[in-house]
């Protein structure tokens, strides 16, 4: 019988988790072609999350979970919950039911019958969602296809089901500052894209605010890209050569009608333009600069506190 793990990330799931294996129970039974287990993976939720695992785990059998030391965030537990699975297949999906279930029989098909390694699966709109969110998202996407070497489609989502092979392959992929969407892409594979309109959670509330998603955005281009250090280069000789310029015009008009005062309204806007543009440029290399330092501690992505599953790989970079 093949085999699928469902990978479940949760973070003060608490409200929600139970309908959402009842609900999600209810696709599977439809599907008894395949053997289905859950892998829940509890990043250090404040709530009682944990216990609510627990108990799906007493009542299901095919429930598995993982439980972190403290919060390490969702790509760590998406990363924990693809290392500890061992399906021939493996669905990676939120506990909210914005990525409904019912798509499960679509996914299948495109990875069996169709021949694809990957299905996955992107938004066209979102009940609810802020025109500033929107416009936002939209931009994200832009520039992280132009910037990056790797091309999502708009609206894309971790919501998917991946072969074993493109599985194993992510897997190959252990750094610390990790980005899902980009890595999914880079590692290639025939993927398979299918749409779906997404509403406003039931249960519980959402955990990311619109920071947490501006900081996702900067992760996904610096993980990907060098693009933004490039401009700063680009920038510095753009800026070099308007000074220069600007020095020759200063020493003809010097030559031909003498020495002026400069303008201190002048000379301020200068220096606060060319101080503004060097702490931007510092910033920007300072966060590559981060990146190296975070990952040359070579700590672990994640911290296991207490699971269910018969065996946990130890592996140096987990």
């Amino acid at each position: 019988m093949t085999t699928i793990d469902i990978v479940v990330p949760c973070y003060n799931e608490e409200e929600g988790l139970a309908h959402f294996v009842l609900e999600t129970n209810k696709v599977i039974d439809t599907l008894p072609e395949y053997d289905f287990r859950y892998i829940l993976v509890n990043d250090g939720s404040k709530d009682k999350t944990f216990l609510v695992m627990k108990q799906l785990s007493d009542k299901f059998s095919n429930v598995k979970y993982i439980s972190f030391s403290r919060n390490f965030g969702k790509e760590a537990a998406m990363y924990a919950g693809l290392q500890n699975s061992s399906a021939d297949y493996v669905i990676v999906m939120d506990a909210d039911l914005q990525h409904p279930p019912g798509v499960f029989p679509q996914l299948i098909d495109a990875v069996i019958n169709e021949g694809y390694d990957c299905c996955a699966t992107k938004r066209d709109e979102r009940e609810g969602e802020g025109v500033l969110r929107g416009v936002f998202s939209k931009l994200f996407f832009k520039l992280s296809n132009r910037l990056t070497d790797v091309s999502m489609p708009y609206g894309a989502m971790d919501y998917r089901i991946m072969s074993r092979q493109m599985v194993d392959s992510i897997l190959e992929l252990s750094e610390v500052q990790r980005f899902s969407k980009g890595i999914f892409s880079w590692v290639g594979f025939k993927t398979k894209w299918i749409s779906f309109k997404t509403v406003e959670r039931q249960l519980g509330k959402t955990t990311w605010k619109f920071s947490s998603l501006f900081k996702y955005a900067i992760d996904g281009i610096a993980c990907f890209s060098v693009a933004p250090l490039r401009f700063i280069a680009v920038m510095g000789a753009i800026i070099s050569g308007g000074a220069l310029l600007y020095i020759l015009i200063t020493l003809i008009q010097t030559l031909i009608f003498g020495i002026e005062t400069p303008g201190y309204v002048t000379l301020l806007c200068a220096v606060l333009f060319l101080g503004g543009i060097m702490e931007f440029s510092i910033g920007i290399v300072g966060e590559y600069i981060g990146r190296i330092y975070m990952e040359t501690k070579n700590r672990p992505i994640y911290i296991v506190h207490k699971t269910n599953l018969d065996e946990i790989k130890n592996k140096k970079d987990a």
